[in-house]
């Protein structure tokens, strides 16, 4: 998947940080839909990180337009939500700081950060994000998330053979397993 890398540092970044990422893709439940799951999921988050740029063009000829929806609700839910939804945080992300005029003109005045597709400025922009949003001071700067995140990247395909995957195809909970440990020290010993 081209977004891999994108999210694996986002995942990374956001333990690193002190906060626990959240996702419809941590839970696989098919008695509960992906949108219940995702309303859940905004209900109860007060920060939110929105990627608009994966509305590339599928098979069929349309673009996914996932993001931009979430973002949406995202939305609706700090305009019309109670006293804790009206504090919501989120971060916008584009590859390009303004292409998203061209598809979702809406967002006109609103800043979106570009990540460029690279891992690094992704890691530099949320966890700065997560710092000023959350005021905590214990968030490191973005240049040590960046080391331990290449140091952690060049350790995961042994980590991922000594657990029988491929590092390409790692599950997305048993890659949070993986950072989180890996955080803790664990993996180092």
């Amino acid at each position: 998947m081209a977004y891999t890398p994108i999210l694996r540092a986002l995942i990374f970044t956001i333990y690193r940080s002190g906060f626990l990422p959240i996702t419809a893709m941590a839970e696989d439940n098919a008695l509960e839909n992906r949108l219940s799951k995702i309303e859940k999921y905004i209900e109860n988050c007060k920060y939110g990180i929105h990627d608009i740029s994966r509305i590339e063009v599928s098979g069929n000829g349309l673009p996914r337009f996932n993001m931009p929806f979430e973002l949406g609700i995202f939305f609706g839910a700090k305009r019309f939500g109670n006293k804790a939804q009206r504090e919501k945080n989120a971060l916008i992300f584009d590859t390009e700081r303004f292409r998203y005029q061209q598809f979702i003109s809406d967002l006109n005045g609103v800043d979106i950060k570009a990540h460029s597709n690279q891992p690094a400025t992704a890691i530099r922009k949320v966890s700065e994000w997560l710092g000023t949003a959350s005021k905590r001071t214990t968030i490191p700067g973005y240049k040590i998330i960046v080391d331990e995140y290449s140091t952690f990247e060049k350790g995961l395909p042994l980590i991922a053979e000594k657990i029988g995957f491929d590092v390409s195809d790692i599950p997305f909970n048993t890659y949070c397993l993986i950072v989180e440990e890996a955080i803790k020290g664990n993996l180092s010993r």
